[in-house]
């Protein structure tokens, strides 16, 4: 059993669900990026816990970088995600994050076709975040190993029109039936991740709800407004700020309009009530058998 500076590691790589070579879960939970508000110790609690965490990588520091990643290692050896979120961070970056132990790179359409070789050169697995048609054939015709298919009831930045089951069918109609995805938007329960499991993913997409935890480094005052809320304090922000990939937010509203990830939320929002660790979360959320497949 590997051993952290944590102690031991707790999940081992036997029979649980596989989303590629070299990379079983035991429970199928994938944190989603959640920017600023992630970081290495949720990223590495998920992934302690049998899930996959996800760390958002946005320095063009590659010291500030291979920091990070140790922070990760200290916790866990488990396997975590790096979401590369903005718009042409350099090869430098990619080459530092693979040098720290990282094999696992989440991009997305404007990021994608100019990382994924260079990802798989090295001998990564490319996570390649889709909303729309288009969206999955460019990830298929790259050569995308997982698909990360975000909802329209997800929270933060919304990239597509298509509920889920709308977009499962899709990459499978595109990528064939045997494609590799990780779906989510709005999920927050136990049966939400049966349910999204049984419209076909392989293992399910949570944001909000890791937003929601001990670890997330959101604002303690922003994590207690999200609590008081539900969905209909939810907006669908359709303003298009800042200088990059930008579309529209849900978002809490507020009298003030804040706009910063702290405020992002997705629909399944009324259905969480408390703060957790993410250890807690995973185990919550773990289905207690493989649902079967909805025809």
């Amino acid at each position: 059993m590997a051993r952290t500076a944590s102690g031991p590691d707790p999940v081992g790589c036997g029979a649980g669900y596989t989303l590629c070579p070299g990379l079983t879960l035991r429970f199928p939970i994938v944190q989603a990026a959640l920017g600023r508000c992630d970081g290495p110790a949720l990223a590495a609690a998920v992934s302690r816990a049998g899930g996959l965490g996800c760390l958002t990588i946005h320095e063009a520091d590659t010291t500030g970088l291979r920091a990070r990643i140790q922070r990760i290692r200290h916790r866990t050896s488990r396997p975590v995600l790096a979401a590369f979120t903005a718009p042409f961070e350099r090869s430098v970056v990619v080459d530092a994050a693979f040098a720290a132990g990282i094999r696992h790179f989440q991009v997305f359409w404007w990021n994608g076709p100019h990382l994924a070789p260079q990802i798989r050169s090295l001998g990564g697995t490319v996570f390649w975040q889709v909303g729309t048609v288009d969206q999955v054939q460019d990830a298929h015709h790259t050569g995308a190993d997982v698909y990360i298919a975000p909802g329209r009831d997800a929270g933060g930045q919304v990239r597509t029109p298509h509920s889920i089951p709308e977009l499962i069918a899709t990459i499978r109609t595109v990528a064939g039936p045997e494609a590799t995805i990780v779906a989510g938007g709005g999920l927050s329960t136990r049966a939400d991740v049966a349910q999204v499991l049984a419209e076909g993913a392989t293992a399910a997409l949570l944001g909000t709800r890791f937003l929601l935890s001990e670890e997330a480094r959101a604002p303690e005052r922003d994590k207690a407004r999200l609590l008081r809320a539900d969905a209909d304090d939810l907006a669908l922000d359709l303003r298009i700020i800042g200088d990059w990939p930008c579309v529209p937010r849900r978002r809490l509203l507020t009298a003030t309009g804040a706009d910063r990830p702290s405020l992002f939320a997705g629909k399944g929002i009324d259905h969480m009530g408390r703060i957790p660790s993410a250890a807690q979360i995973v185990r919550e959320l773990a289905p207690v058998s493989r649902p079967p497949l909805i025809r």
